[in-house]
């Protein structure tokens, strides 16, 4: 009895590390922890951990991510990123947040440290990480938190709507913007698998709080990108949508979840059939067990 008892815990053991490893997060920095400094006080210090990246501030840079589009690094602190030069940036600010006059329940992101807030209507383009390694015909789950919010500022009125569509893929884009830069980025689908959020309606000034989402793709190749691209309307009305603690992770076969059932359920009749072996022997060793 003691040795099957061993041996199934073994398979169990088995199953699990099956398990784990699927759940390995396949992204690099996916909380946007990991942040280099540029903007400095009078003593050379640094301001904050993180500020924009990308084609507009090419100076910063956040490990593992590129960034094609108007997208901003937040501080848990809900301290403003910065934009402009090295030596006199501009802080960009959403409403509700401190210094801004309006208190709507903006909250830090609910995994703790830095969080992104990428402009959904003016120079929108998507923040990518490519991935190697992965085994064509697997699912792998694509999972974040996100909310919603508008920028500041007393040109910044009226109500907006926010969300991200997600690409698993290729993920080539076009992008469509006016002279002022307003104007939205599109997947082309080539190659690819794009889902969304679904939008959320933002009141004047207001923010919608930080939600979970958990989505699911098949790769196609060994290497993809993923890609992440928020959309708002409207235009000129800076909508933002706010993300983070992504994770990409592989979905664990069924067969190994069926393993995990069977095991539990003989480790369970193992223990059923050590009971009423004991207490045929001796009724006295119901008090025991």
């Amino acid at each position: 009895m003691r040795n099957k008892l061993v041996a199934l815990l073994a398979v169990l053991a088995a199953c699990l590390s099956a398990v784990q490893a699927h759940a390995a997060n396949l992204l690099v920095n996916g909380g946007f922890e990991t942040t280099s400094f540029f903007y400095l006080d009078g003593g050379g210090n640094p301001i904050y951990p993180g500020t924009s990246w990308g084609p507009y501030f090419p100076d910063q840079t956040v490990q593992g991510w590129d960034n094609a589009g108007y997208n901003f690094i937040f501080t848990p602190d809900l301290s403003a990123s910065a934009s402009g030069s090295p030596t006199t940036p501009a802080y960009l600010q959403l409403w509700g947040m401190p210094g801004t006059g309006v208190n709507n329940g903006i909250t830090a992101s609910p995994v703790g440290g830095n969080f992104v807030a990428a402009d959904g209507a003016f120079l929108n383009a998507p923040l990518s990480q490519t991935v190697t390694g992965l085994n064509v015909g697997q699912q792998y789950a694509v999972s974040f938190w996100w909310a919603a919010g508008q920028q500041y500022g007393i040109n910044f009125n009226g109500t907006t709507a926010s969300g991200w569509n997600i690409c698993f893929g290729t993920c080539a884009y076009t992008t469509s913007y006016d002279a002022n830069g307003d104007g939205y980025a599109t997947f082309t689908g080539v190659d690819s698998q794009i889902v969304g959020t679904g939008m959320v309606a933002v009141p004047e000034h207001g923010f919608v709080p930080w939600r979970y989402e958990y989505l699911t793709f098949t790769a196609t190749s060994s290497t993809q990108t993923l890609s992440l691209l928020a959309y708002g309307t409207p235009l000129g009305q800076p909508p933002f949508a706010l993300i983070d603690g992504i994770g990409l992770h592989a979905v664990p076969e069924p067969t190994t979840w069926a393993m995990m059932l069977v095991g539990f359920g003989l480790i369970g009749g193992v223990m059923r059939g050590r009971r009423q072996s004991l207490l045929r022997q001796n009724p006295a060793n119901a008090q025991m067990i």
